[in-house]
């Protein structure tokens, strides 16, 4: 049964979990990859690319641009860049910011790109005004149907765009920094970047350094990852890319045995931005073993509150905080006001969901804090997804230890990340019924 052609599936509670999984390819590094070998003429090759909707949508845009992607007999996605991209196409990045703002920087160039997206209640109510700032900096003409930055954009690059200097704010994402590191290593003179109050999301911006140096792409940053500079001497190339764990899957199924009684193997190809959470985890009292290649979790025992700086794993802040509302006690996720401008709102929407769910919540503007007890959640209750995949794992690990299980509305969005979520649970010994 596919459980993502549901309008909705309920999570039943569970005595034990057992088994061994794989999580999903990173979709970050993914979407990165691509988008880097569509820039590159000659052909790349991308091992273990994840199979998720935000990466699909990628590949759909670069194609659009004139790359030529195909996987091969081994698996591997090889990726054949265009001379040059294609001018005057319309892209739909989906609902996935970084793969919006990495193509709004990566075009920025061409004489005319449009950029649309059917989720009008999510992302295309995301601003990316700082994005169009700094492109109207350097030259580039952004027509805009709404306000505040809004798809649907028109971008109308050509011999004006030029480099020099360009202030960006991090401070409600890194995805644009990101961008417009991607349209440096395309123009034909010097960029330097200033991120002009705070950086949010770092572990990110090293995901894109990782994959511009990989390609050929020199990038000089100051260690504070405040500063950047791009030589006009540098150029894309074709390279190989392997792909690690997506951390967001990885930090749900690490919550997931730890929620409840478990021996839970998790098998991974690499971590990124999860040392940060393995400690946490420790902390709280979740017994993790840690090998070459894979972690053992054995959950169920008792939880202790604790607070944790969500700057410094992003993605795995749902996850640890429906965990940690199995601990009796108060923890707080602070430096978070990033994750305000997601697929949703993850601080206040979350917390609704967690309050429909019986869990005692309270917010301000960069912070969720979680008046957790051991009791959980009584369940019985109706969630939402807010087309946010992050909702829908954190919701289910508060399912899986309820007392009466929980029903997600619109669960098909997990699949932005992690397709095979409901059917991993299933394996490990979980029901999920629609």
């Amino acid at each position: 049964m596919d459980l993502l052609q549901y309008k909705e599936v309920q999570i039943h509670p569970v005595d034990k979990l057992e088994g061994t999984l794989a999580p999903p390819a990173s979709k970050s590094y993914s979407a990165r990859a691509v988008l880097a070998a569509t820039l590159a003429p000659g052909t790349s090759r991308i091992d273990n690319l994840a199979d998720s909707l935000n990466v699909q949508a990628m590949i759909d845009c670069c194609e659009a641009l004139g790359a030529q992607i195909r996987r091969t007999d081994t698996g591997a996605v090889d990726v054949t860049g265009p001379d040059r991209l294609r001018d005057g196409t319309t892209l739909c990045p989906g609902n996935s910011g970084i793969v919006l703002r990495l193509l709004l920087g990566a075009t920025a160039h061409l004489r005319r790109t449009t950029f649309i997206t059917p989720y009008v209640e999510s992302l295309g109510r995301r601003s990316n005004q700082e994005m169009v700032d700094a492109l109207r900096t350097l030259g580039v003409r952004c027509t805009l149907d709404g306000d505040h930055g809004r798809l649907p954009i028109t971008l109308e690059g050509g011999p004006g765009v030029h480099g020099g200097a360009v202030g960006i704010s991090g401070r409600r994402s890194s995805q644009f920094l990101s961008g417009l590191l991607y349209l440096g290593a395309l123009l034909d003179a010097p960029l330097e970047v200033r991120v002009e109050d705070e950086l949010k999301a770092r572990p990110m911006v090293h995901t894109t350094l990782r994959v511009l140096c990989s390609a050929g792409i020199r990038v000089d940053a100051d260690d504070e990852l405040m500063h950047y500079r791009i030589p006009a001497d540098t150029a894309f190339h074709p390279a190989h890319y392997t792909v690690g764990s997506d951390p967001a899957s990885t930090a749900a199924l690490l919550a997931v045995a730890a929620a409840v009684d478990s021996s839970v193997e998790i098998r991974h190809n690499g971590l990124e931005e999860l040392s940060g959470v393995l400690r946490y985890l420790a902390q709280i009292g979740v017994p993790v073993t840690e090998q070459q290649s894979s972690l053992r979790v054995h959950g169920g025992g008792d939880l202790s509150p604790c607070d944790f700086d969500g700057s410094k794993a992003p993605d795995a802040v749902l996850p640890l905080a429906a965990l940690v509302a199995h601990a009796d006690g108060t923890s707080r996720f602070y430096n978070i006001e990033h994750l305000r401008y997601k697929e949703c709102d993850r601080i206040s929407d979350f917390r609704r969901e967690l309050q429909r769910a019986g869990i005692s919540t309270e917010e301000e503007r960069d912070t969720l804090i979680v008046h957790g007890s051991r009791a959980g959640s009584p369940g019985d209750a109706v969630v939402e997804s807010h087309y946010d995949h992050a909702v829908v794992m954190a919701m289910s690990v508060i399912a899986l230890r309820s007392r009466s299980g929980l029903t997600i509305k619109d669960p098909q969005y997990v699949a932005q990340t992690y397709p095979g979520f409901f059917d991993d649970l299933r394996r490990l010994g979980g029901t999920v019924t629609a």
